[in-house]
């Protein structure tokens, strides 16, 4: 499994819950604090606070992926558990100012506690640090700050919970890495069986099939060029097919090492291949035919090759394209082969 590409997703996700999470309860906190809070009470303080933390929070998640963009690391490591932390520290404030007496851990608090188990992608290691931390806050905070019943065991339910929402987060993410293999598998055998659909697979080149596609837009390239391998019958003749292989495979690497980035070549069929570039063509022809023409082909074949070069013209249909190359090629056999001919 690609770990750095899992880890982003997760940070996307995350990114995404806290962005959505924090506009939602923000607009809330205003509301209850405009609403349902008296003026001026400690509650409405409480509220109106939230409400500014989370749309802090809101404006980080909005600002942070455009200054550094989501991808495996410590910041988003960090980023990944200050939605949850946030959601928690403001939950738990609420309780040690906004009550009374109390009989057991707040709804808001547990809310807060398990459901951001299951929205919030977090790793092993930092769901452990975030409710390890919660639960020895909790545990030193209710005792020091609230009004509690001596009789309700709150350090006992305080670490219970706590334990029950890492299993959760645990269970959560374990499910999130699942998905990831799985997805991670699929896309590979997509990636391969697209690569069988489009790659010749001798020479590793694009496919008659992909370089039709390829020639839908042929205008936009400089000029075509067609060209096969002088008396290549005679080559598997004289010294088999699998030597006639070894030529065409020596040739695609030749090709590959010569044709420049965003330019096209594929086999067109046997021995033939289409190349479509930006550059001069005449020049790229001659350069392949030189390059051909030195090279020792399967250790001792000598082979050259004869090529046919037309410009792209605009106005010009893919079979005129194709027809005008072809027949630059015919013409650059007449000539007695290993030729370049350009119309």
């Amino acid at each position: 499994m690609n770990n750095r590409t899992t880890l982003t997703r997760k940070h996307t996700r995350n990114v995404r819950a806290t962005r959505v999470g924090s506009a939602v309860l923000c607009l809330e906190q205003a509301i209850y604090g405009f609403m349902f809070a008296e003026s001026g009470s400690v509650l409405q303080r409480i509220y109106f606070s939230s409400s500014l933390v989370l749309g802090i929070l809101f404006l980080i998640s909005m600002v942070l992926p455009r200054l550094v963009p989501i991808r495996a690391g410590v910041l988003y490591d960090l980023f990944d558990m200050l939605a949850l932390g946030v959601g928690l520290g403001i939950a738990y404030v609420r309780m040690l100012y906004a009550g009374t007496v109390y009989q057991n851990i707040p709804t808001i608090y547990l809310a807060v506690l398990f459901g951001g188990a299951v929205i919030f992608l977090l790793d092993y290691k930092q769901s452990l640090i975030l409710y390890t931390s919660i639960t020895v806050v909790s545990i030193i905070g209710s005792y020091s700050r609230l009004p509690l019943d001596p009789t309700v065991p709150f350090r006992a339910d305080f670490l219970v919970n706590e334990a029950i929402a890492w299993a959760v987060s645990a269970l959560t993410y374990a499910s999130f890495l699942k998905t990831e293999t799985q997805r991670e598998i699929i896309e590979e055998k997509n990636r391969q069986l697209t690569q069988l659909s489009e790659l010749d697979w001798l020479t590793n080149l694009y496919n008659r099939r992909k370089l039709d596609v390829y020639l839908v837009g042929f205008t936009k390239y400089q000029h075509a060029i067609l060209f096969d391998l002088d008396f290549f019958k005679t080559v598997n003749d004289n010294y088999g097919h699998q030597k006639g292989d070894r030529v065409l495979i020596e040739l695609a690497s030749i090709l590959k090492n010569t044709i420049k980035s965003g330019d096209v070549v594929g086999r067109w069929g046997g021995e033939e291949f289409l190349i479509l570039t930006h550059e001069d063509g005449l020049a790229l022809a001659e350069q392949l035919r030189h390059a051909i023409e030195i090279h020792q082909f399967a250790d001792t074949i000598p082979v050259t090759a004869s090529f046919g070069v037309t410009a792209c013209k605009p106005k010009q249909s893919v079979h005129e394209l194709i027809k005008c190359a072809d027949r630059n090629l015919y013409q650059a056999k007449q000539m007695g082969r290993n030729q370049v001919v350009y119309s």
